[in-house]
C-alpha cells in the first residue's frame, strides 16, 4: 500500500450502521420526510437497454450457436436515463440534458423516461450519432449474448447545443449530476461548463465517473468512484479500506474535489472530505444482483443533498438505498418510500423476505416503473425439485415474482400435527436462495387472498393441477385485468410423499453399534 506520498496518514473512522443517530427518520434533519419540493438535473449519456427474454431449446443448423425462443420483450432507461429514472422514483422533481439520434430508440427512450416522471425538453437530438442502444439476450435471468449500438458523439455543434441546454435549465435546480459513461456527452468542455456553472450559482455537482483521467471532473463538489475507477484514476491499488482513503486523498488534492466517495461493494464505502475518512459499512444482507447499484448510490446522493441533508448523513441513505438495489434481480429503482421504510424500522427488511406492508410498497412502486408483478403461494414445507420447476415457470411470466408464504400456524391447520416439519423463517430463507424468486411474504390465514389484495399482482400462477375456480384470488388478478396462469405440474412429487418414504425407509444399524 502506498505510503510515500509525502502527507501525513489519514485515521478512518467507522461510520454507524444505522443505530440510534442514523436508523431511524428522528435521527435525520426533517428533510428526510419532507415534501417533494427538490429538483435535480442530470447531464450524461443516454442510453436505452432492450432485453429479450425467452428459453433456449436447440442449437442453430445455420451455425454452433443457440436458438433462442423468445417469449417477451422489454426495455428500461439506461446510463444516466436510468440515474434520472431512480431520481424520479426517489421523489424528487428531475430534468435531464443528453444526447440521442432521431430513431426509434430516442422515442422509445424518451416514451420511458416521461413515464417514469422525469422532464424531457432539455434532451438535444442529433443525426451524427445513433441513440446508444444495448441490447441483451437473456434466458432463466442469465445473458447469453449482448449486442450495442453505439458511436462516440463528437460532435461540436451538439457540444454546444448541450451546454446551451444546460445554461437554460441551471437556475430552477437544486443540485446537479454528471452521469459519465465514456459515451461523448461529459466532455471536458462540457464539464467544465457544467461544474463552473453550477458554482457560480452555488449548487453541488455530484459525478460518477468513467473517464480514467479526472481532471475534466475538477471543482467538483462530490465524485462517487467505484473500486477499480478509482484505482485506475490514481494508480493505487485497493484491496482494502485503508487502500481506498489514500486514492481518495489523492483525488482530493490533485482534482480540488470537494469530496470523494469510493463504493467498495461489500466492503461498503469510504467518504473522504477535509483530511477526514470515514468507514460506512454496506447495509446489504443478501447480494443477489449488483446491476445499477451504482447508478442508485448517485441517485439517492443527489436527492438527499438537493432536500438539504448534509453529506454524511446522504451516504448513510445512499447505502441503505444501495444495499436495497442489490437484493432485487435487476435495475429496479428504489424509491424514497423503501428508503424511509428501512430507517423508520432502524434495520434494512432481510432482502427479500418483507412483511406485507412494505410488499405492497415494492410492488406498487415496480407496477408504476412498467415492471410485471407475478404471485404464487404454497406451504414449501420440504422444498422439491417440483417446487423449483414450477419457481422457475412462474418467474418466465413475470419480472418481479413474489411468493406468499404459509405461516407456521396457517401449515398446521392445513395440514395437520406434525406439520409443519421446517419453520417458516427457514423455509423463507431457503426460497429466498433462489434466483427465481424475488420477493417472499408470509401470511398467516388459510389462504393467501388478503396478500393477493394487498399486493395486486398482474400474473397469478399456480400449478397445473389447479383448476381456474379453484385458484384463490383469481377472481381478484382478473377483474382488474390481470392473467392467470398454470404453466406445469410434476406428477409423483410432492412433500407428503416424500416424508411416507423416508419415513417407510428401513433404517440401518446405528453408528455406534458399527463401531
Amino acid at each position: 500500500m502506498p505510503t510515500n506520498d509525502g502527507l501525513p496518514k489519514v485515521s478512518l473512522r467507522l461510520g454507524d450502521r444505522g443505530g440510534a443517530e442514523h436508523g431511524r427518520i428522528g435521527g435525520f434533519p426533517g428533510e428526510l420526510n419532507a415534501p417533494r419540493t427538490s429538483r435535480v438535473l442530470v447531464v450524461g449519456d443516454l442510453m436505452l437497454d432492450r432485453y429479450y427474454d425467452g428459453s433456449v431449446e436447440r442449437v442453430s443448423p445455420e451455425a454452433p450457436v443457440p436458438v433462442l425462443h423468445v417469449r417477451r420483450s422489454f426495455e428500461h432507461p439506461g446510463g444516466a436515463a436510468n440515474v434520472a429514472a431512480n431520481i424520479a422514483a426517489m421523489e424528487s422533481d428531475i430534468a435531464v440534458v443528453g444526447l440521442t439520434g432521431i430513431d426509434d430508440s430516442a422515442s422509445r427512450l424518451r416514451s420511458l423516461l416521461v413515464g417514469a416522471g422525469v422532464e424531457c425538453d432539455s434532451i438535444v437530438t442529433t443525426t451524427t450519432i445513433p441513440t446508444t442502444t444495448k441490447t441483451r439476450l437473456l434466458t432463466s435471468h442469465h445473458q447469453i449474448a449482448r449486442f450495442d449500438l453505439e458511436e462516440q458523439a463528437n460532435d461540436p455543434s451538439a457540444r454546444h447545443a448541450l451546454i446551451q441546454s444546460f445554461e437554460s435549465i441551471l437556475a430552477r435546480v437544486d443540485t446537479v449530476v454528471l452521469s459519465d459513461y465514456a459515451k461523448g456527452v461529459c466532455h471536458p468542455e462540457v464539464c467544465d461548463a457544467v461544474i463552473s456553472g453550477a458554482h457560480r450559482i452555488g449548487r453541488p455537482v455530484i459525478v460518477d465517473p468513467k473517464s480514467v483521467d479526472f481532471s475534466k471532473y475538477r471543482g467538483a463538489t462530490v465524485i462517487t468512484p467505484n473500486r477499480s475507477e478509482a484505482a485506475a484514476s490514481t494508480g493505487i491499488s485497493i484491496n482494502e479500506p485503508a487502500d481506498a482513503v489514500l486514492a481518495a486523498r489523492k483525488i482530493h488534492q490533485a482534482h480540488q474535489i470537494e469530496s470523494v466517495v469510493v463504493t467498495l461493494g461489500e466492503q461498503g464505502m469510504v467518504l473522504f472530505t477535509n483530511d477526514e475518512a470515514t468507514l460506512i459499512p454496506t447495509q446489504a444482507k443478501h447480494v443477489f444482483d449488483v446491476t445499477g447499484a451504482g447508478d442508485t448510490v448517485v441517485a439517492a446522493l443527489a436527492v438527499c443533498l438537493a432536500r438539504g441533508i448534509n453529506l454524511s448523513h446522504a451516504c448513510h441513505l445512499a447505502n441503505i438505498a444501495a444495499g436495497l438495489q442489490v437484493a432485487k434481480i435487476g435495475t429496479c429503482p428504489i424509491t424514497w418510500n423503501e428508503i424511509t421504510l428501512v430507517t423508520s424500522t432502524q434495520a434494512i427488511p432481510p432482502g427479500k423476505v418483507l412483511p406485507l406492508d412494505a410488499m405492497a410498497v415494492v410492488s406498487s412502486d415496480a407496477k408504476r416503473s412498467g415492471k410485471i408483478v407475478g404471485f404464487t403461494n404454497g406451504c414449501f414445507d420440504i422444498l422439491h425439485h417440483g417446487h423449483a420447476a414450477l419457481l422457475e415457470a412462474a418467474a418466465k411470466e413475470c419480472d418481479i415474482l413474489i411468493v406468499g408464504l404459509n405461516s407456521d400456524a396457517s401449515v398446521r391447520r392445513l395440514k395437520g400435527h406434525p406439520r409443519p416439519y421446517v419453520a417458516a423463517k427457514h423455509r423463507a430463507a431457503v426460497l429466498a436462495a433462489l434466483s427465481s424468486v424475488s420477493y417472499v411474504v408470509e401470511f398467516d390465514e388459510d389462504t393467501p387472498l388478503t396478500t393477493i389484495k394487498a399486493i395486486e399482482p398482474d400474473v397469478l400462477i399456480k400449478g397445473a393441477d389447479y383448476s381456474g375456480k379453484d385458484i384463490v384470488g383469481a377472481h381478484v388478478v382478473t377483474a382488474r385485468g390481470g392473467r392467470v396462469v398454470t404453466p406445469l405440474f410434476v406428477p409423483d412429487v410432492s412433500t407428503t410423499n416424500l416424508i411416507e418414504r423416508i419415513l417407510s425407509t428401513p433404517t440401518g444399524p446405528s453408528l455406534e453399534r458399527a463401531a
